[in-house]
């Protein structure tokens, strides 16, 4: 039966037409900035990573390190399953009429909603990935080694220790298993083990296919780089492709195909047809070790301290093929790219059934069906409901708040979910003077914040004070940290009546004091408080003044004064959105449109009429003294005289756009209504 799958798989790679360069199927999209400069945009929608992908009974689950989550078949609705023990799943199974779940070294089991621990699960550290075979036993792969769960329910540790990275059931009931030294054949309780010194290309084994019985393809992965490798029962072949310069991160089949899986393409990969080809660095006679596994019964099994699954190797690009190299006699293989567009850089590649899904960096799953169009599994949680607050610490890193109130830290082109202290839910983040500042509220001690601060060595505790206040505290909006190191801190607390909830002006944290000013409508001023009105919407700093946008107009906080600029002051339509402070100016957008004060006047007439009539709600200030404005038709830059105005005409993905903020390193983060932008520097 597998014989003729292939065959089919060949079939199909002849009869398809496609380009034969190396072309990413990556969006790349450009945004124009006047008549020469261009900036890429890239789009963000998920925090989540994803670390499991599984069909079952007309859905489809994926298993993140923000919870498991549920998709329809049909649909692209989202259902976040609750009942688990936690939010950290690291492998998913079909069984039987549920799911076996793995939640941190905890396995459980999930059947309608009611969910069960597992009795006798063997303790092998981080889960990596969980499958089964045909025969219907459940196998684990994790970082302290291989179990399974045979058809009378007893797990039992098989082999013999080993960091596993990955499994490939076959058709026929058997079931590879790849590890960082090495790759298993397992029938049975029977092992043929391709060693590391086995004429394997390499020996750490990142992805597997099966092909035909006791055949794969795999991708191999050696110190500096990686090989595509084919195993054909007595040969190891080790391939690269020329061209293909990005890391690879997976290998699956998609119904008949076999697909190639980088960060920036997806490759068929076939014996013939248009395509590629594939350069052939080394064939080896293959050595294989037979051995009946070790069975060891998981409640005494102690495999003692672990690594974390996070020490697993980054993916790797493929290998250069060596200058004057000599020609290598292996079969032939092609690689043509498919006709698919990725909205993201990929991660991670699974396989269920005849369907293929992709991990995308802050883009969900995109599932590659064997028959129809592409689908997008998102969820939209890094998208926050409001503001943007963005931070950037002394080595560079940037910091995010996100939807769900998680800390997100941007990385290697990702923004990956971080963690914070036990008891804090992270609130806001704000660049100040050593480096990027937290603010949260401590879990179950009301009106309690807390100030961490993070120079690029982690996150310590600068203070912790328990606000008073009439009301409770419901969130805290933004925050900003002026020149001198105090932390401004926006309130938002439960209305008197109890009638929803309402902003309450702001708290000034001193780290090096235990005082608190409070600066609101009516405040004491005996105590130091200033009549700020409550209704703030944002907070920038100049060397010696804290500047408020307000429903009131701009305010002005300093040398022991409120300074309230409405109409009378100026300040057309008073309500002003937000304000961003320059060297010379400050820009405020407001009612009547975007200002510009240079401490003396209030100008609404030197802005081009086309920029007015965009109504810019958010400012930004860039480190080249760029303004950047954005309002819900679009985006605005202004470079000295000369202004420019883009919107999806220019390259922006979307046009209807919320809030704009600046990172230390000059790139541009655009909120939108369901997306994060960032244009690259």
């Amino acid at each position: 039966m597998r014989r003729t799958a292939l065959s089919l798989f060949v079939l199909l790679f002849v009869a398809a037409c496609g380009p034969t360069g190396l072309r990413p199927t990556q969006t790349l999209q450009t945004l124009n900035l006047g008549a020469t400069a261009v900036r890429r945009v890239e789009t963000l929608t998920d925090l989540e990573e994803v670390r499991a992908v599984v069909q079952h009974q007309g859905f489809v689950y994926v298993g993140t390190d923000g919870g498991l989550l549920r998709y329809p078949e049909n649909d692209v609705s989202l259902e976040i399953l609750d009942g688990l023990p936690g939010t950290d799943v690291r492998g998913v199974a079909v069984d039987g009429n549920g799911l076996l779940v793995a939640i941190g070294e905890d396995l459980v089991s999930w059947v309608d909603g009611t969910v069960t621990p597992v009795d006798g699960a063997p303790n092998l550290g981080d889960i990596v990935d969980m499958d089964r075979t045909a025969d219907g036993t459940v196998w684990l792969c994790g970082m302290g080694g291989v179990a399974r769960r045979a058809q009378g329910g007893t797990w039992e540790v098989f082999g013999e220790p080993a960091q596993c990275t990955t499994l490939a059931p076959t058709p026929e009931g058997q079931l590879w298993v790849g590890t960082t030294q090495g790759l298993w054949y397992v029938e049975g309780d029977v092992v043929r083990e391709h060693p590391i010194s086995g004429g394997m290309p390499e020996g750490y084994v990142r992805a597997v296919v099966p092909v035909l019985p006791g055949q794969v393809f795999a991708i191999l992965q050696g110190p500096n780089d990686a090989q595509l490798a084919h195993w054909d029962g007595t040969h190891w072949y080790g391939y690269t492709i020329l061209g293909l310069d990005d890391q690879l991160v997976g290998l699956v089949r998609r119904g008949t195909q076999v697909l190639l899986v980088s960060q920036n393409r997806v490759l068929a990969i076939g014996p013939r047809g248009e395509g590629v080809p594939l350069v052939a660095l080394s064939a080896e006679t293959g050595t294989v070790r037979s051995y009946r596994a070790r069975l060891q019964s998981a409640a005494v099994h102690q495999p003692g301290q672990l690594p974390s699954r996070d020490t697993l190797a980054e993916p790797r690009r493929l290998a250069d093929r060596p200058e004057n190299s000599p020609t290598v006699r292996a079969p032939s293989f092609l690689a043509r790219p498919l006709d698919v567009t990725l909205p993201g850089r990929a991660y991670g590649a699974y396989v269920q059934g005849e369907d293929a899904f992709l991990a995308i960096a802050n883009h969900g799953v995109l599932e590659l069906p064997a028959q129809g169009p592409s689908r997008p599994l998102v969820t939209r949680t890094l998208v926050p409901e409001g503001d943007l607050h963005i931070a950037t610490d002394r080595t560079g890193t940037v910091w995010t708040i996100s939807r769900e109130h998680h800390l997100a830290r941007f990385h290697n082109d990702r923004l990956r979910r971080a963690p914070v202290p036990e008891g804090n839910i992270p609130e806001a983040v704000a660049t100040g003077p050593q480096g990027a500042y937290l603010v949260t509220r401590a879990e179950g001690t009301p009106n309690t914040v807390r100030v961490f601060q993070n120079a690029g060595q982690g996150w310590n505790q600068l203070a912790e004070r328990t606000l008073e206040l009439a009301t409770p505290l419901v969130r805290v909006p933004f925050a900003g940290v002026s020149n001198d190191g105090r932390v401004w801190v926006a309130l938002e607390v439960v209305r008197e009546d109890d009638v929803g909830n309402r902003l309450r002006g702001v708290a000034v944290i001193d780290p090096s004091s235990p005082t608190v000013l409070y600066h609101h409508r009516g405040a004491d001023r005996a105590a130091g408080g200033l009549e700020l009105p409550d209704e703030i919407s944002a907070v920038d700093f100049d060397t010696e003044n804290a500047w408020f946008s307000s429903l009131s107009g701009l305010v002005r906080v300093g040398a022991s004064q409120a300074v309230v600029f409405g109409e009378a002051r100026g300040v057309r339509g008073e309500v002003v959105s937000d304000a961003a402070v320059g060297s010379d100016l400050i820009w405020l957008a407001a009612a009547e449109g975007l200002a510009s004060y240079d401490r003396s006047e209030f100008n609404f007439s030197r802005q081009p009429a086309n920029v007015q009539s965009m109504r810019p709600t958010r400012l930004a200030i860039d480190d080249a003294g760029h303004l950047w404005a954005t309002s819900h038709n679009g985006l605005i830059l202004q470079e000295g005289p000369e202004w420019v105005v883009l919107d999806a005409n220019s390259g922006l993905p979307t046009s209807t756009l919320v809030d704009v903020e600046v990172d230390e390193g000059g790139r541009v983060w655009i909120l939108a209504e369901d997306r994060v932008m960032i244009l690259e520097r």
